[in-house]
């Protein structure tokens, strides 16, 4: 039976416990029983030396990646992927490094857009529900700005990451009011065979966040709009937290109507039955 965790991040990403070595991470899934997983470190397009994002050791990680995918081989499905952030401020970093390291899992992220800082820092907010829905609509137009900069995309991550904070600060987000600005980013990453992350993070700190509020809501217009190309990812930062919340964000999923859930093996797109 396959069991898959598509979002992990090891020591060589810059917010990563530094325990999170490629090697403990593979050890934590294997002892779980999961069978399939993929390392995405972070890979910050804005990322400057000394700032807010220390720079990422693209040539280091894919050494100990690949030293990994040898050394389980037979017994855990390794991919070596990463996560790309606002690739559109900076996309020529971007399509330079995808051109010099052979990923074979790309994940599009938005974590600082242009019009503020991480959302990470809003979960002190003091702003109005009309200023909230206006970072949204600039999130939504950004996120598909990432889209259009980059070809190469296998699937896009946690369109709820402004909300988990907005919400932990005691703003719950209504998404079903930005139905007209999420239905049309949807229809552009399903004409490219782009899929939907399933992002099961939150479920470290449910009663914050209340995860099955806002995923059900985007799934449900996810498949409305014909959408089928599901990922899923615990996107831990350290062994203990690998393939947190997997087995919920997939009954999740069976509850909305999904049947398979998607992996990628060597570039490979595969749709497997849950």
């Amino acid at each position: 039976m396959l069991v898959c965790d598509y979002h992990l991040h090891t020591c060589f990403s810059y917010d990563a416990d530094k325990a999170s070595t490629p090697d403990a991470m593979c050890l934590s899934a294997i002892n779980q029983g999961i069978t399939d997983i993929a390392i995405t470190d972070h890979f910050e397009c804005n990322e400057k030396d000394d700032a807010q994002y220390p720079l990422y050791d693209a040539d280091a990680a894919e050494i100990a990646i690949r030293e990994a995918q040898e050394k389980y081989k037979g017994k855990l499905n390794l991919t070596y992927g990463i996560e790309i952030g606002q690739a559109n401020q900076c996309p020529d970093k971007a399509k330079a490094l995808l051109e010099s390291h052979k990923y074979e899992f790309v994940i599009s992220a938005l974590h600082h857009p242009i019009f503020c800082p991480d959302f990470y820092f809003l979960r002190e907010n003091t702003y109005e529900e009309s200023e909230i829905d206006d970072f949204f609509k600039c999130y939504m137009q950004e996120l598909s700005d990432c889209v259009d900069s980059m070809e190469q995309i296998d699937t896009v991550a946690h369109l709820t990451y402004m909300h988990r904070y907005i919400n932990a600060g005691g703003r719950p987000f209504d998404f079903s009011k930005h139905k007209d600005i999420i239905a049309p980013f949807f229809e552009k990453i399903i004409k490219r065979d782009i899929a939907l992350e399933v992002n099961t993070s939150v479920l470290k700190y449910n009663s914050t966040f209340k995860f099955d509020l806002y995923h059900k809501e985007l799934l449900s217009l996810y498949r409305e709009c014909g959408g089928k190309l599901l990922t899923v990812g615990s996107d831990s930062h350290s062994p203990q937290y690998v393939g947190n919340g997997i087995a919920h964000g997939i009954e999740l999923m069976k509850k909305i109507g999904f049947d398979k859930v998607t992996i990628v093996r060597n570039r490979e797109k595969t749709q497997i039955k849950i």
